[in-house]
């Protein structure tokens, strides 16, 4: 059986691929593509290659910078996010993909032994591979085959694609990025748990939130639920759903010309005092000066 996030926990809604063929390809410019995407989890592996310049991700607990070459890896039920750093741009191509393409629910040893347990969350890996770490070139070359080949699309190219993918992992395991995870069941359960809360929250931040609501969602105590969320996290559950209000009120002072107060209503602060606060906090100006900002960046030169 597959491992499942609680029923409240939806995965990204992002769609990677179908059921036929559970794959996509994706191209990022940031901070055109995003300026941030938020803390999100989905059942696919991911792996990205940072093509030009440099952006912030964090991979689990493991926060870092990631630089033209870096490989970043994020595995099944991993949950993850990536920040961009003022005034620098970042160009990345990705390929996510579901385990279950590549067999990781059959009943043959290589499921059972390597497959199921990376696509149950069950398996560890560094957050990146870095260009002179051991293996860096061939699983480079890999990565860019498997690229290509979903890409291009040449004959064959699902059985094709499947081989590639494979050959990526068997490099992956080979020199040692992926291990068996020192995790006991408890931990896993835990970051399970807190998943399931990070959905809640991307699907609830307009409404009213507290933390008494998000530990019994979670079945932990509020002390430890607390204790838990800033140590996987790394900040406090509610500056992370501010941080998260905030950075949804920033897209829409971007994208559209509704008031300010009507924008801070409808991301979940009834409070405009602490609305602009919490702004200023995030971005170091007030939400109309955000705005000016954004528009004068669109104006035509």
């Amino acid at each position: 059986m597959r491992t499942k996030a609680p029923d409240y926990a939806e995965k990204e809604k992002a769609s990677h691929g179908d059921i036929f063929l559970p794959v996509n390809s994706y191209h990022c410019l940031v901070p055109e593509s995003y300026r941030e995407l938020a803390l999100h989890w989905h059942e696919e592996m991911e792996i990205t290659l940072i093509c030009e310049g440099m952006s912030d991700y964090k991979v689990g607990q493991v926060p870092f910078r990631a630089q033209q070459g870096d490989i970043v890896l994020v595995p099944p039920y991993c949950t993850h996010a990536a920040f961009e750093i003022p005034g620098k741009t970042m160009t990345s191509d990705s390929i996510v993909f579901h385990l279950d393409f590549l067999g990781a629910h059959g009943r043959d040893l290589s499921a059972s032994k390597y497959l199921r347990p990376l696509s149950e969350g069950r398996m560890r890996m560094p957050a990146a591979i870095r260009p002179d770490d051991p293996g860096y070139g061939e699983i480079l070359a890999a990565f860019i085959a498997a690229k290509d080949c979903f890409l291009e699309k040449p004959p064959f190219y699902e059985i094709r694609l499947r081989e590639h993918l494979l050959h990526l992992l068997i490099l992956l395991f080979e020199y040692g990025y992926i291990t068996e995870s020192e995790e006991s069941r408890n931990a896993i359960e835990n970051r399970q748990q807190l998943i399931g809360v990070l959905q809640y929250i991307a699907d609830h931040y307009r409404e009213k939130l507290n933390v008494a609501e998000l530990a019994a969602l979670s079945g932990f105590s509020e002390s430890y639920f607390m204790n838990s969320f800033r140590q996987q996290v790394g900040m406090s559950c509610i500056r992370y759903i501010n941080h998260y209000r905030i950075q949804r009120a920033a897209e829409a002072l971007e994208e559209t010309s509704a008031p300010v107060m009507e924008i801070a209503m409808d991301n979940g602060f009834d409070n405009i005092s602490y609305f602009n606060l919490q702004f200023r906090r995030e971005f170091g100006m007030t939400p109309r000066d955000f705005r000016r900002r954004m528009q004068d960046k669109t104006l035509p030169k």
